[in-house]
């Protein structure tokens, strides 16, 4: 077995084991433009309500240059994404509930400049970042089998996301929650932002303190995709993450994550259209009125597998009882 797939089985392997059921985990996702339209359920944002309802957003800000080609398939992908993703959540007992609305920008964007010079400031490799101008878009594929994408750009809503939990353990030191989740196809496959199919999922999420200071948190699951993305998509995609916070002040959580998924595109060798594993470190920081701020910056650690780097801001409001 592949070195990542390993990487990826062991994700989902120990997730379970950890578990905060409200979720301790920074809500990223792979912001691959070519498998977005599959359902890769958001880990929930931490700091949702014990009781009532809640309101969240986050912003995931992605750049990446991927050019690509093998003996049978080519790749050219120089764009930007903006994601906003708009959440209503509501706890009653030990039941979660929540929506979840992606709305996408996808083009050329402006951080081709800065990331350039980034690269230039330490000495690291700019990758197929020199073959292509900035500030420039273009999402294309191509096989030998006749397979053709030529992604528009512009705003598009992703697909609708419900999700519903219950509590299988709630004590002080460890939670653990069972959820399901359908995603409805609210997207445009012209934008990568929807598969025009109903996906579902299932997953336990959860997580445990580690004395006074740090915790564990993670979720592992299985998705059920029911269309292409528009490119022929795995029936089953599995997914996982796994956070470790260090509890650095009252209001203020330091964090390492790692999210990872299995294959979506199907029978493509490409590394971009292949698994995935990400690493996002960030800060989360709950204000005197309850509501809680977060920030994270997330790179690829398999090279090449998703967007070279994604910025993360998130918001949570709690309206019900905390």
């Amino acid at each position: 077995m592949p070195t990542a797939a390993r990487r990826v089985l062991a994700l989902l392997v120990l997730a379970p084991a950890a578990a905060l059921a409200d979720g301790g985990l920074l809500s990223v996702a792979d912001q691959n433009p070519l498998i977005r339209g599959a359902y890769l359920p958001l880990p929930p944002m931490a700091g949702a309500p014990a009781a009532g309802w809640g309101l969240a957003a986050g912003l995931q800000w992605s750049n990446t240059v991927n050019l690509e080609q093998s003996a049978t398939e080519q790749l050219a992908v120089d764009e930007e994404t903006a994601e906003l993703d708009l959440e209503l959540a509501r706890a009653a007992g030990a039941w979660r509930v929540r929506a979840t609305l992606p709305v996408l920008y996808r083009g050329g964007g402006v951080l081709d400049a800065p990331i350039n010079d980034w690269h230039a400031l330490l000495g690291l490799p700019r990758g197929d970042r020199p073959s292509v101008a900035d500030n420039a878009y273009r999402i294309a594929y191509a096989n030998a089998a006749g397979v053709r994408l030529d992604a528009e750009h512009g705003t598009a809503l992703g697909d609708l996301a419900l999700e519903a939990g219950r509590a299988l353990i709630d004590s002080p030191g460890a939670r653990l929650a069972l959820f399901a989740g359908v995603e409805l196809p609210t997207g445009e496959r012209a934008r990568l932002s929807g598969d025009a199919a109903v996906d579902a999922a299932l997953w336990l999420e959860g997580g445990a303190e580690l004395g006074a200071r740090f915790a564990l948190d993670g979720r592992a699951g299985l998705t059920r995709t029911g269309g292409s993305l528009p490119l022929p998509a795995e029936r089953h995609v599995a997914f996982g993450t796994l956070a470790l916070a260090w509890h650095a002040g009252a209001r203020t959580d330091l964090l390492a994550q790692l999210d990872g998924h299995t294959r979506v595109v199907a029978g493509s060798d490409l590394k971009f259209l292949s698994h995935a594993v990400i690493l996002t470190v960030g800060e989360r920081y709950r204000l005197a009125s309850g509501s809680l701020l977060e920030l994270g910056l997330s790179e690829d650690v398999e090279v090449d597998h998703s967007p070279d780097v994604s910025f993360h801001l998130g918001w949570r409001w709690p309206l019900g009882a905390r």
